[in-house]
């Protein structure tokens, strides 16, 4: 049965089951968050990097045994988990992206920060389900005072201080703050935010959205050659993230990082 674990960044989950399944390989996508890539590189193990199609599924095949980490990516690839799941037993989900997918896979994980920073303020936090538990006991991370009102440079230095943080159980702060946020409610939000963006763009969208039952999307991925939208977007005042940097132009997937708008929901 499957645990939950109360960690301070989705990235040290990721460290936690390396540790906890004595992981020496591991299959990650190329179209990942550089945070996971360097988080690797700490763990000194060996990984196998694969492309994903336009489908955002793996075009590589892997052995049934494999450890593989697939993301939910914008929170909108259920079913590739579900397909996924049934091939291959040590399949790691990385929900970043899907704070309210149930757990799946050998083991999964999500991020608070991903998706409550913006209207809460949370600055750490995720959770781990796992059926395995590491015995050596783990600090809390440390609190920290909370700003609703975050701006993009205080993220931006957030992001830096989490990069050096060992992994650690979730401060208190956060456990206070999610302690009153009122999860329906977003949950409404996001879902209303979504279908608003997808009437305006699923005609110009060339990526095919459908939503599976329950699923809660962390953005709206808006995938168009013209520019001019993003530009529009953020003169409206919406951060606009691009994912993610660091992948060779000779990539498919380095036309999600020029091409995929994501907009976000909150």
């Amino acid at each position: 049965m499957k645990q939950l674990v109360k960690l301070n960044t989705a990235r040290n989950c990721l460290r936690y089951l390396i540790k906890a399944y004595e992981i020496k390989t591991i299959h990650v996508p190329h179209y990942i968050c550089p945070c996971i890539k360097s988080t690797l590189k700490k763990e000194f193990i060996n990984v196998e990097y694969y492309h994903i199609d336009d489908k955002f599924m793996p075009v590589k095949k892997f052995k049934s045994y494999d450890y593989i980490l697939y993301p939910n990516y914008f929170g909108i690839c259920t079913n590739n988990v579900k397909i996924l799941e049934k091939q291959y037993r040590n399949l790691i989900v990385d929900n970043s992206h899907a704070f309210y997918s149930k757990p799946m896979g050998l083991a999964s994980f999500n991020s608070l920060r991903k998706f409550f920073q913006m209207q809460y303020g949370v600055m750490d936090g995720a959770y781990l389900h796992t059926e395995k538990i590491l015995e050596r006991p783990l600090r809390t991370a440390d609190n920290y005072e909370i700003d609703e009102d975050i701006n993009y440079e205080e993220i931006v230095k957030n992001e830096q201080r989490l990069d050096t943080e060992q992994t650690m159980y979730i401060s208190k702060t956060t456990e206070k703050i999610m302690s009153y946020v009122d999860f329906e409610d977003e949950k409404i939000l996001r879902l209303n935010n979504f279908y608003k963006f997808a009437e305006k763009y699923d005609n110009i969208n060339e990526l095919s959205l459908k939503l599976e039952k329950d699923e809660i999307p962390f953005v709206y991925p808006l995938y168009t050659h013209n520019e001019e939208i993003g530009y529009e977007l953020e003169r409206q005042g919406l951060l606009i993230y691009r994912y993610w940097e660091g992948l060779p132009a000779t990539f498919d997937e380095h036309n999600y990082y020029k091409y995929l708008i994501p907009i976000p929901l909150y």
